[in-house]
């Protein structure tokens, strides 16, 4: 079996990106060929990464892939135009008689973006019929997509998250500094967007520290050590590699999720499958064992940080019990391969999808 996953590479270290790495690495420990159309700004190349941004460059190297038999399978948002244009060029760019192309949308915004318009509707009807089967990363990008005409029987729910993948770096040293001098520490990652929820972040904090003087938060992510005051007991860091941002929200002891919208989150995952305690917004799929509060409400945000703050680390900070979808996502990749029908377990769209590793 050869893959060509397309989709962005890190760094930047986002979600989709850190998620095609971990994916390609799961795939060649087990003997796969695979190789990354990076469509990203990162412009990455090397022996099995192939820089693809610009309609030139893409086009080139999915025709390659189609040239080599590759199984094509597409990561990309759904809530812009761009994201669903990269998706139809590669639905069509195969060889007759080759497997159809997988495609999988994360991004929590696709249901208001698709909603919006019925033309828009109308192109993800049209570009899903061209893969062979499409997994949504939450049941409400399922239901969007069934809403807009793609059959129920191609779509699963698959949250895209590799436990086996994980694996924490060493955090920033003035983590450990900080650590020190305050307790208990909270940790998020932003980005600078209002999706993300800085702003309720912020103002929760502040509300907590009234409370929990000595707390503390640490914030990653790019964007978050931009020249702008975030008030006392703050620690801004920045855009760091993945491996350390595990580190940070390692040493940490509650992790935050303040996003105002979400498909699932892989830091959720991450931090629960690392033995944190999780507060999280009441939006997208969110994992059993997370503390939600009501989206765009800083005051619920506060009334779940200061409980977290309070509750001891999940089986005391053993790893938390989050499914892996590895074998689901393989599974599903020979389906395709063989052009046999998608296992019955992945062709519904439940809640809990995945089962334990």
């Amino acid at each position: 079996m050869k893959i060509a996953l397309v989709g962005d590479y890190p760094p930047p270290f986002g979600g989709v990106s850190v998620h095609v790495a971990a994916l390609a690495q799961a795939l060649r420990t087990r003997g796969v060929e695979v190789r990354v159309l990076d469509v990203g700004r990162g412009d990455h190349r090397g022996p099995a990464i192939a820089p693809a941004r610009g309609a030139f460059p893409y086009a080139a190297q999915l025709a390659r892939a189609a040239a080599e038999g590759r199984l094509v399978h597409v990561h990309t948002s759904g809530a812009n135009l761009k994201s669903w244009l990269v998706a139809l060029t590669a639905s069509r760019a195969r060889l007759p008689g080759s497997p159809r192309p997988l495609l999988t949308l994360h991004s929590g915004l696709l249901p208001r973006y698709l909603a919006s318009r019925r033309g828009r509707r109308a192109l993800a009807k049209m570009v899903c019929s061209g893969f062979g089967h499409v997994l949504a990363v939450s049941g409400q990008v399922a239901d969007a997509l069934e809403r807009s005409g793609v059959a129920r029987a191609n779509l699963s729910v698959v949250p895209a998250f590799l436990a086996a993948q994980l694996v924490p770096g060493e955090p920033p040293s003035t983590v450990g500094v900080f650590r020190a001098s305050h307790a208990p520490v909270f940790c998020a990652a932003l980005a600078p967007t209002a999706t993300y929820g800085e702003d309720l972040l912020l103002s929760a904090f502040e509300a907590v520290r009234q409370q929990l003087s000595q707390a503390g938060l640490v914030v990653f992510g790019p964007g978050s050590a931009r020249p702008a005051s975030h008030g006392w007991g703050v620690l801004a860091l920045g855009e760091i590699e993945h491996g350390a941002a595990l580190g940070v929200i390692q040493a940490c002891d509650v992790f935050v999720r303040s996003t105002r919208a979400d498909g699932d989150s892989l830091s959720v995952r991450e931090a629960l499958t690392l033995g944190r305690v999780v507060v999280a917004s009441a939006v997208g799929q969110r994992p059993p064992g997370c503390l939600l509060f009501r989206a765009g409400d800083a005051v619920d945000l506060e009334h779940r940080m200061v409980e977290a703050a309070r509750l001891p680390a999940p089986g005391g900070g053993r790893t938390a019990p989050v499914p892996d979808c590895f074998e689901r996502v393989l599974a599903i990749y020979r389906s395709l391969v063989r052009r046999r029908p998608i296992p019955s377990d992945s062709a519904h769209l439940d809640q809990t999808p995945c089962s334990m590793p």
